[in-house]
């Protein structure tokens, strides 16, 4: 006969799944995005989720670890469009890998709703509660870091004139991406947002 190990007393069979605990971050995602941090409940992130609230807590031992969770899976998901599009297309401009990059985002945003409504209130609720304080010093660089070796690149291809300095221009970048990502929440659909990312888009290419 067949005997099953033993669990430990109290602890759910699936809370070592990998697909549990993306479960249980997209759905904070979704309702940190549609209700903020202050009036989100775990219980209701569990909901969603469709798990007990005892086995988020496996995962997750306060909210606002479950919030920088789902901060840093935010955050990697949008530097990881902008990266997989200078990876697919090297040869094209620089300019052309972030239009290429914002096309991705767009495609990111209709494929996990709430994500962009919940990048977009992310730096005003770190600025209202103090316990969701954001150290992890990668992730904090992780854009500016990407923005400053698209413009260094464009630099060396000659895309980039001498006059004009990197360190300001990535900031530049940075608020531009980071406007139209606040905007995200002022629209009425995906629709829209994706016209403003092309709007931007043509911008840039001079079109």
């Amino acid at each position: 006969m067949k005997i099953s190990p033993k669990r430990r007393p109290g602890r759910p069979a699936d809370a070592n799944s990998a697909d549990t605990r993306s479960r249980i971050i997209e759905a904070a995602v979704l309702c940190f995005g549609r209700s903020g941090f202050a009036e989100t409940t775990n219980q209701a992130i569990a909901r969603q989720a469709g798990v007990t609230s005892a086995l988020l807590y496996h995962y997750f031992d306060s909210k606002a670890a479950l919030y920088r969770a789902a901060l840093h899976d935010v955050n990697a998901a949008l530097i990881g469009a902008y990266r997989t599009a200078c990876l697919e297309a090297p040869e094209a401009s620089s300019m052309a890998q972030l239009s290429l990059g914002l096309e991705k985002v767009i495609e990111l945003s209709r494929r996990r709703p709430g994500l962009m409504r919940f990048a977009s209130a992310s730096a005003a609720e770190i600025e209202r509660n103090r316990d969701l304080e954001w150290l992890d010093e990668r992730d904090a660089n992780a854009f500016p870091d990407f923005f400053r070796e698209l413009l260094q690149r464009a630099r060396r291809r000659g895309e980039l004139a001498r006059g004009v300095d990197i360190e300001t221009a990535s900031k530049v970048l940075l608020a531009c991406v980071a406007g139209l990502g606040a905007l995200h929440g002022t629209l009425r659909s995906e629709r829209q947002f994706a016209m403003v990312l092309r709007t931007f888009e043509r911008m840039l290419k001079g079109d």
